[in-house]
């Protein structure tokens, strides 16, 4: 439950800080249907004849984070037997809901990361980022003409921002960045020229325009693509339509762990949790720490005279209050792939945070994005919502993902030794699930196997650890403020181990 001091906060803030705590539940079965999800790919529906007795590894949840810790634990052990639970069809959730950005922006919230956790940490955390664009890239193409399908590609992104004060915080957040990180010099470019930002497409009202690279994808194709390659392994199972309703220990047995379902039970030696938004359902731990957010996207589709970049370009739409984030078709129809309008209306208004429901839309977020390109682009006024969805997020309380073992004090179930099994988690990706997810996987599954010193090189394990010192910091109110709260800061969060 919220802390006392959580009562002397406006009613908004109490009615938010008590959605952070809820249990998320599963996810719901009438979610409403995103573009990316038509035509369905072969596997969505997969279920084997019958459900595995046992197994090395289940792996909850089959978007990107879960498929890529079952194809690099099947790298790296490929006889290994791992079962994938998916309540509803694959890659149905967030990664085939979101907006097709496989894009960084580590400059934005660097300063922020280096002086809760030092150069050292912001730097390592800013090119792990980074480097997902190339190894997506590097895994579509290995995929041959099925990764084509996938339609991932590097693009210039366009960080373009509407409001004077957060475009001159934005040149000092780049120019930290920049100072720490000579190597990233000249890969982000300023454009402040009004003739400038009029040739890249961008509104009058656009004050500034920082370029850098990124990429766009079809996730739920490129996933699909990597599954069907996974489900050629004998090892491997995938159950769609089968959630995970408890865990329980198994103290003593070969498998330490008995993961429940509708269609039985499964034992096994290890449990990895990557369900994003809804971990906290099985991992009670979590509540408060990390919550459900409700993103809204939408297809947009153009006037004949729009500009058709989307072979090239990608953007951000940064406002007073909160951004959007858009990619185009790079067809002939150059429909806009639009997504945000969170925050837009002031937190007393929302709707987002602490929801778990993708079977409605979001008014509020519709409103905005009904008329957002016209505010965005030159020549957008003639754009029109074709299509809409919505999606949900996993957002921690201090901004970064969590990945690694997780303890007792998160679980709440006793933990065995390593040599013998564990659960595990990848989640928490905060909206940027396409530049933490893949590699969060790839090192998990060494973790998992128990192969830590391979990773640490080039993987945040410290930071990202589910660990109860980091966990005992987060606090909901610092979560909230940072979105624009009127929040009254409390002393200090209690630790982890008082909540449960």
């Amino acid at each position: 439950m919220p802390s006392s001091s959580a009562y002397t906060q406006p009613p908004h803030i109490q009615r938010l800080l008590q959605k952070i705590q809820r249990d998320p539940g599963l996810p719901v079965d009438n979610a409403t249907t995103p573009f990316w999800l038509e035509p369905v790919v072969p596997h969505a529906h997969h279920q084997s004849p019958a459900l595995a007795k046992t197994a090395d590894v289940v792996i909850l949840g089959s978007g990107i984070t879960g498929i890529s810790t079952a194809l690099h634990l099947s790298r790296i052990a490929p006889d290994l037997k791992i079962v994938i639970l998916e309540a509803r069809d694959l890659t149905s959730g967030a990664t085939g809901r979101n907006g097709g950005h496989i894009k960084a922006v580590p400059w934005k919230d660097y300063g922020d990361i280096k002086r809760a956790l030092g150069r050292e940490s912001a730097i390592k955390i800013s090119r792990f980022r980074l480097s997902h664009l190339p190894a997506l890239l590097s895994e579509a193409a290995a995929l041959g003409e099925a990764g084509k399908a996938g339609l991932v590609r590097q693009v210039e992104t366009l960080i373009a921002c509407y409001d004077r004060d957060v475009w001159i915080q934005d040149k000092k957040k780049l120019k930290e960045f920049l100072d720490d990180m000579p190597e990233e010099q000249g890969q982000w470019v300023v454009h402040e020229d009004p003739s400038d930002l009029k040739n890249l497409g961008l509104a009058e009202t656009c004050v500034g325009c920082i370029s850098g690279r990124a990429g766009a994808a079809w996730p739920y194709r490129f996933l699909g693509a990597v599954t069907a390659g996974l489900l050629q392994k004998e090892a491997i199972s995938l159950e769609t339509h089968t959630p995970a309703l408890s865990i329980s220990e198994q103290p003593g047995s070969r498998y330490p762990y008995s993961v429940q379902t509708a269609r039985g039970q499964i034992q096994t030696k290890h449990v990895v949790h990557c369900t994003n938004g809804f971990v906290a359902h099985l991992m009670p731990g979590l509540r408060g720490k990390v919550c459900p957010l409700r993103g809204q996207m939408t297809v947009q589709s153009v006037p004949d005279d729009f500009p058709r970049y989307g072979a090239k370009y990608s953007w951000s739409a940064i406002w007073d209050r909160g951004f959007d984030y858009i990619c185009q078709s790079p067809a002939a129809d150059g429909s806009l792939y639009f997504g945000g309008g969170a925050f837009h209306s002031g937190l007393e208004n929302d709707q987002e945070i602490g929801n778990p429901d993708d079977s409605q839309l979001s008014p509020q977020c519709l409103n905005h994005l009904a008329t957002a390109a016209g505010k965005a682009f030159i020549g957008g006024t003639g754009v029109r919502i074709a299509k809409k969805w919505t999606g949900i997020m996993g957002f921690t309380m201090d901004g970064l993902p969590i990945v690694g073992r997780a303890p007792r004090q998160v679980s709440t179930r006793d933990e065995c030794r390593l040599d013998q099994g564990g659960e595990w988690i990848a989640a928490g990706f905060n909206g940027y699930g396409m530049v933490h997810s893949w590699l969060s996987g790839k090192a998990l599954a060494h973790m998992i196997l128990g192969r830590d010193s391979e990773v640490r090189d080039w993987f945040p394990l410290q930071e990202f650890a589910c660990s109860e010192g980091r966990l005992g910091k987060m606090s909901a109110t610092d979560f909230l403020g940072h979105y624009g709260g009127d929040v009254t800061p409390q002393d200090s969060a209690a630790p982890l181990s008082s909540k449960l």
